[in-house]
């Protein structure tokens, strides 16, 4: 089949940049690109259980070209990628091009690339992940969007709560006296719960969960997707995490 053919249009509100250039630990840039172009194409906001948001999940969507190197990149492993971007696409089509580890590109590929990235035909993008943007040449990175991914630290993977949500869940008289001591804001609780959430996402991705409990798993993304989205009023946390621990609690249970 040819590729040209396997571009999907898209709705997008805001017009999509022709090159970014996302820095961060790897695996987290890896999570952050899945969800932003999960976004892009699923017609449900990126939903995370629609068969397009799983081919993405599974670098097999069609409209999606993923590159990493072997050691560093060679002209050779770009010849896909140049070939491709060769077929015009059709209006609102789109097409992406992933490069992983971009800070592993030689300047031969860095600079075959400039062109492309500066100006792609109508419809293809490129996407950069790097772990350190000093690797990546300043002709480069003059033409990418440049987003720095923040690393996450082990504060909230300790806490209580993360725990009860996650790997350790809890009784509903633990669960309780826990929260009656937790002094989560609003801000500090919609953090927590997307922690959470990330935790979920990729236990899904990494196929952790056995297949009689995938669904669960996709229950308790659909929940604490729904309660992420939900804006906090002042002083309402501890309400916020009794609604969400007895939606889940049974789903949770399944996985002690």
């Amino acid at each position: 089949m040819d590729t040209h053919k396997q571009s999907l249009t898209v709705k997008q509100t805001q017009p999509i940049p022709n090159a970014q250039l996302w820095i961060g630990q790897q695996e987290q840039s890896l999570y952050h690109v899945q969800l932003f172009l999960q976004k892009t194409f699923c017609s449900h906001n990126g939903c995370q259980i629609c068969v397009t948001c799983m081919h993405i999940r599974d670098k097999q969507h069609h409209a999606i070209m993923w590159l990493a190197p072997d050691k560093t990149y060679t002209i050779d492993q770009l010849e896909g990628l140049f070939s491709t971007i060769a077929y015009a696409l059709q209006p609102h089509e789109h097409f992406f091009f992933v490069l992983q580890k971009a800070d592993l590109l030689t300047n031969a590929c860095a600079n075959k690339l400039l062109k492309p990235m500066e100006e792609p035909p109508a419809g293809y993008h490129f996407i950069l992940l790097a772990e350190h943007m000093e690797s990546i040449l300043p002709t480069v990175v003059s033409r990418c969007i440049v987003q720095k991914i923040a690393s996450r630290t082990d504060i909230s993977s300790h806490h209580p709560l993360f725990l009860s949500f996650t790997s350790q869940p809890c009784s509903p008289v633990e669960f309780s006296k826990m929260i009656d001591t937790a002094g989560l804001n609003e801000r500090e609780s919609i953090e927590l719960c997307n922690e959470i959430l990330h935790y979920w996402i990729k236990k899904l991705t990494k196929n952790d969960a056995p297949d009689k409990q995938e669904k669960n798993c996709q229950g308790i993304i659909t929940q604490l997707k729904s309660a992420y989205t939900q804006p906090l009023m002042p002083g309402s946390s501890t309400l916020f995490w009794r609604n969400l621990y007895f939606k889940l609690h049974t789903l949770l249970i399944t996985f002690s």
